[in-house]
């Protein structure tokens, strides 16, 4: 189900992302607001710089993108998308279930605006740690949920 990007799998993934992102964040976020966070995160340079960083990009069978960063007492799920004709198929459940083997809990960051994703990470065992605001410069802001799953015991 996770399988690590190969070369080609880099190449496509702006376009990937667009009209996911678009879709997602169409009535949240302004336009010109989702360009910009699709460049920041998915533009060639952006993803050297988090390669470097040590984030991990996972293709989730053929149908979502699955991104993280391991630290040392958690790992960090940077982004999580599915195509639309693949949501509430239990592809979370089973990307958490996989993340959990490695023995630390799941933190995340979500728009408070995106309902759908939030029902999901509570659904799956994530509370809110806290409400942040992410100032992007030029008058955009990302409000976001803390989110954690803890490890079981």
């Amino acid at each position: 189900m996770l399988n690590p990007f190969a070369k080609q799998d880099f190449d496509g993934l702006y376009a990937f992302m667009r009209p996911i992102w678009h879709e997602t964040y169409g009535e949240i976020l302004p336009p010109t607001q989702i360009d910009f966070l699709l460049e920041k995160y998915f533009s060639a340079q952006s993803l050297q710089a988090y390669l470097a960083q040590g984030y991990e990009y996972f293709k989730i069978d053929n149908v979502g993108v699955l991104v993280i960063v391991e630290r040392e007492n958690e790992i960090y799920l940077d982004k999580l998308y599915l195509l639309p004709t693949d949501r509430g198929k239990g592809y979370p459940q089973r990307v958490f279930s996989e993340l959990l083997k490695r023995g630390k809990d799941i933190l995340l960051n979500v728009n408070k605006g995106n309902q759908r994703a939030v029902s999901c990470y509570k659904k799956n065992g994530f509370f809110i740690e806290e409400t942040v605001d992410i100032d992007l410069g030029d008058g955009m802001v990302n409000q976001d949920y803390v989110m954690r799953k803890r490890q079981e015991k």
